[in-house]
Parts: structure tokens; C-alpha cells; sequence
């Protein structure tokens, strides 16, 4: 089955398609605060993404394992102040990089598996839709937590108990 190439696919060539993220990722004025982080922190990053999709792809993993580490991703991405569009350019990115590889490997031999790919791609895009769904939540949960703070700082002031 053409999902199951492509999967070995992104195993085989994870380390290739993270040094080609990374490059890009760093160069891009869309996504500048990500050089304020250690580029190797960032390939190590990238390649997790590559990793978990893989085996979300293949079935391996389930909508609340994704929903909890892309939550907990956007949770820290906000503590590290990198904004909310550069995070979500980010994984954009990762998933441009992803088809343009494929793409370049002339992966498909016939319109049958030209099909399949879009099978693929269906399930691809479901991923990093979720992804950003959840990156996104956990950012904004942050966001709040924060704004609360602030609040509670600026009505404790006009109460006279700051």
C-alpha cells in the first residue's frame, strides 16, 4: 500500500527533511523568533514533528494523544514568547517541506498510486489541522492564564489590597 512507502518514506528520511525544515525555518523572516532558540533544540523540534506523524499516520497513535502534546506545545511556545503565527507557520512549513519532498522523489509509478497519495495527503492534512487546532488552544490557554494575572494584579490595586 502507497501510505505504508510513504510512511517508510518519512522514517528513512526524517534526519534529510528536518535539515531542509531547519534551514528554512531559521532563514524565514515569518518565523525570525525561532533563531532566539538553539538551532540544534529546533532540528531536535522539527524532528519530533516528523517522528509523531509517522506513527499517527500509521495508525499508532490516537486524536487525544495528539490534542495533549500539540496543547502542551502551544503552552510552550507562548512561555518562550514565540508568537502564535510563527508557531502555526512553523508546522505549515513542516507539512510544505513533507510534499515537496515527495514530490521531488517522483514517489508515484501509476494514477493508482497517485490516488492513494491523495488518500495520504487527506490523512497528512488531518494531522496538521489538529496539530494547529491544538497548538493553538494550548497557546490561547496560556494567553489567559496570563491575562488573569494581570487582572487580578490591576483589580487588587484599585481595591487598595496591592
Amino acid at each position: 500500500m502507497i501510505s505504508e512507502k510513504m510512511i517508510a518514506m518519512i522514517k528513512d528520511n526524517a534526519d534529510d527533511l528536518t535539515k531542509r525544515l531547519c534551514k528554512d525555518l531559521l532563514g524565514r523572516e515569518e518565523t525570525k523568533s525561532y533563531r532566539k532558540l538553539n538551532e540544534e533544540l529546533v532540528c531536535e523540534r522539527v524532528f519530533d514533528v516528523y517522528s509523531r506523524l509517522d506513527s499517527w499516520l500509521a495508525r499508532d497513535k490516537k486524536k487525544g494523544e495528539i490534542q495533549d502534546h500539540y496543547t502542551k506545545l502551544g503552552k510552550k511556545r507562548f512561555q518562550e514568547g514565540i508568537p502564535l503565527v510563527e508557531v502555526v507557520m512553523a508546522l505549515m512549513l513542516i507539512k510544505r517541506h513533507l510534499w515537496l519532498f515527495v514530490l521531488e522523489k517522483h514517489f508515484f509509478d501509476s494514477s493508482y498510486e497517485f490516488q492513494q497519495a491523495l488518500e495520504f495527503n487527506n490523512r497528512v492534512v488531518l494531522f496538521f489541522d489538529r496539530a494547529i487546532y491544538f497548538t493553538t488552544m494550548g497557546y490561547e490557554e496560556e494567553l489567559r492564564k496570563i491575562a488573569r494575572k494581570s487582572e487580578s494584579g490591576i483589580i487588587s490595586k484599585l481595591l487598595g489590597k496591592g
